[in-house]
């Protein structure tokens, strides 16, 4: 409790009761409780900003032989740990013609890098502060991991910039989020309008001769509206019980599951279809020398026809037309009356 602890102390003083108070040696934990007290209990002898500044000239000003193209690689080590999470938000187009789907994603990501290591006793006692990052050089201070869309339509790299935070034992987290477009070999069309699509997302290193071993920090997360509310307005929604993270060696495999909400093909194609299909056979009832026999079924064939072209796309039309198993009873009624008008 805040109550048992010496008064005016400063950050470092105070961390070093917490280093001593975990006897695993648990910087993380200990920097921690740290930053939970700091406002209420810590005095700085220089303010937030001095720190910060004197951090980032001590790491990255003109003596510093810091290098944002060379891996952090730790020494006596080949690799690089690199952890990463992604969190799902939002389904933002599906476009089955051009096989493509895209999703807003968290893409989150941690590593430590040695270079970026500092005191906090020598600075006045910030444990942590932000750096520029981007995977294009001319935009970042600090190295990040070439992480990128195996199967992209657009690139990670295309995300809004966003800081990295870095911690004074090394750790670097860093965070984006946006639009992510990836082509997709969609499986489930068979089942239309009852299927359910399967997209898999793939990240990986760009690097043509990779030194970092990504692991993953978590399973696949989904935050925003609920998948009834999403079904309202869209086509497509996803299914989070289907849908999975994996790691298969240094590829992070995403693979989402979408269903197609099936009410609108419902009410306008499949109910229909069969109403007037079942109509048609009224032709056989009425005498074959009255002309109203034409006039009936071809009014019954058209009205199903133009149900089902109130869909914008065609290739689903021909799908009813041609596919469904419907286009027996279409056949043997358009056969009858045919053989005796024509």
């Amino acid at each position: 409790p805040e109550e048992m602890l010496p008064k005016n102390l400063t950050c470092a003083e105070l961390a070093d009761i917490f280093s001593s108070a975990f006897p695993d040696g648990s910087d993380k934990m200990c920097y921690d409780a740290v930053i939970e007290f700091h406002y209420e209990c810590c005095e700085f002898e220089t303010s937030t900003i001095q720190c910060e500044q004197a951090v980032h000239s001590s790491l990255l000003g003109d003596d510093s032989d810091y290098s944002v193209d060379v891996e952090p690689v730790p020494r006596n080590q080949e690799q690089l740990d690199a952890s990463v999470q992604i969190d799902y938000y939002a389904l933002t187009n599906i476009d089955i013609v051009a096989g493509t789907a895209e999703l807003f994603l968290g893409v989150w990501m941690t590593w430590n890098d040695e270079r970026l290591r500092w005191d906090p006793k020598e600075f006045g006692g910030c444990f942590h502060t932000q750096f520029r990052a981007s995977i294009d050089p001319e935009l970042t201070n600090i190295w990040v991991p070439p992480f990128d869309l195996l199967n992209r339509e657009t690139s990670l790299q295309d995300l809004p910039e966003a800081y990295g935070t870095v911690t004074s034992v090394g750790d670097v987290f860093w965070s984006r989020f946006g639009s992510v477009k990836a082509l997709c070999f969609f499986d489930g069309l068979e089942k239309f309008p009852y299927d359910e699509l399967t997209c898999s997302f793939t990240f990986t290193s760009t690097s043509a001769y990779p030194r970092i071993n990504y692991s993953l920090l978590g399973n696949l997360t989904f935050f925003g509206t609920s998948e009834h509310e999403i079904r309202k307005y869209q086509e497509f929604a996803v299914v989070p019980e289907k849908s999975s993270i994996e790691l298969e060696g240094n590829f992070i495999v995403t693979t989402f599951t979408f269903k197609r909400a099936s009410r609108y093909y419902n009410l306008k194609i499949v109910i229909p279809t069969i109403f007037f299909t079942i109509l048609t056979f009224g032709t056989f009832l009425l005498d074959q020398r009255v002309g109203e026999r034409l006039g009936f079924g071809t009014w019954a064939r058209s009205g199903c026809f133009g149900c089902i072209g109130t869909v914008r796309s065609m290739r689903i039309m021909f799908f009813f037309i041609y596919i469904s198993p419907l286009r027996i009873l279409f056949a043997i009624s358009f056969y009858q009356v045919s053989r005796f008008y024509l």
